[in-house]
């Protein structure tokens, strides 16, 4: 009896130092702004007034703030994702932890979206009377089906992909699934611990562009490859699956011009032009993706110095290490995000003449997307 009101007071004991240590932690550590691992700005202390006390939003401010704050927080949501693995829940926040260290992302669930957002892709194609192309990227999951999990979830990519054609009269579809089938022993068509394709992969699909738009793709040779160690993207940040080995990421140049090129940004009152596709600097942050075209941004303007028409890309971030091989046929390209885009399109494309109109998209955005809206 006595070694159990002991072993219960050295329980207590243990409990409040712990309890009393996370609270020193919490005072005297500088809270962090952004996650690195995580890839998100994190919760800050919320601002203390009457207002927000009686409304509860002090409340649950706080809570996110403990939550983000939390001493070592990387730590124990790593420790989180693997202590559900062991339970058998595989799939951390979305993504499966795949064999020979992939992260997979699940299969998107929103079909509906899919269909009302092609339908306004078909009929914007009509109504411009311009060549409109599509290319929907499939999700590294319905490609590398053998790198998944036992009992992961059915990805239907492959069925939609297939379907567009008969779906959508107006549009040319650019159907990349054979060929990306054909080369993935090959290549490595997407990077193991983020969505995004390569740029091998990206080339490859280059090459199916230029085949529908009736171009001469360029010869892989006159590209310069870099390689970049040490690349974890977003499929990492998101399951927190810490002990997987990193990516590398692969840049290729003209070897004429290194990748320089004009490269407009719009998104503010005054555009900043900078003379190169490739933006360095990321490369010594976190979030390495972003050295394609410095990130999403509403509209982005790329004057090649090349001969070619103009190419008007409505895209996500797919697009954004594919315009590096694009720019070789066009001598400009207009690139439009919706996600920040929130100007009539229509306006802009009548403004900018373009002869060529290209819809890009990684098929789980064009499923679950509200913001593709043309007008």
């Amino acid at each position: 009896m006595n070694n159990n009101i002991k072993s219960s007071k050295i329980s207590a004991i243990l409990f409040l130092i712990f309890i009393f240590s996370i609270s020193l932690l919490y005072i005297f550590l500088p809270g962090k702004e952004y996650s690195e691992t995580e890839k998100r700005y994190l919760s800050q202390f919320p601002q203390l007034s009457f207002q927000s006390v009686k409304d509860g939003s002090f409340e649950q401010g706080f809570e996110k703030y403990l939550a983000d704050q939390t001493p070592f927080r990387s730590f124990f949501v790593s420790v989180n994702s693997y202590y559900e693995l062991l339970k058998g829940n595989n799939g951390s926040s979305g993504v499966y932890l795949g064999k020979n260290g992939w992260l997979i992302e699940k299969p998107f669930a929103r079909q509906n979206n899919f269909d009302r957002n092609l339908c306004r892709v078909n009929d914007f194609a009509k109504t411009s009377g311009i060549p409109s192309y599509l290319l929907i990227v499939p999700t590294k999951g319905s490609i590398y089906t053998e790198y998944l999990p036992k009992n992961s979830l059915k990805y239907n990519d492959i069925e939609l992909i297939n379907s567009i054609d008969n779906r959508a009269p107006e549009l040319n579809n650019i159907n990349i699934v054979t060929s990306f089938e054909k080369n993935k022993k090959s290549n490595l068509l997407y990077y193991k611990t983020d969505h995004h394709w390569t740029s091998e992969g990206a080339f490859i699909a280059y090459k199916s562009i230029c085949n529908a738009l009736g171009f001469d793709a360029a010869d892989e040779s006159l590209f310069s490859k870099e390689i970049i160690k040490d690349f974890y993207g977003t499929s990492f940040s998101t399951s927190c699956y810490t002990l997987t080995e990193p990516d590398t990421i692969t840049l290729m140049r003209n070897k004429k011009n290194n990748g320089k090129a004009r490269v407009i940004i719009e998104d503010g009152s005054k555009p900043e032009e900078y003379n190169n596709m490739f933006f360095e600097d990321a490369l010594e942050t976190a979030d390495k993706y972003i050295v394609f075209l410095n990130g999403n941004h509403g509209l982005e303007r790329i004057i090649t110095g090349n001969e070619g028409g103009k190419l008007f890309l409505i895209k996500d971030s797919f697009a954004h290490c594919m315009a590096p091989f694009l720019a070789e046929n066009f001598s400009e390209i207009v690139m439009i995000d919706l996600r920040y885009y929130k100007k009539s399109v229509s306006q802009l494309i009548e403004n900018e003449k373009p002869s060529q109109i290209l819809f890009l998209y990684g098929i789980d955005t064009f499923a679950e997307s509200n913001d593709i809206i043309l007008k």
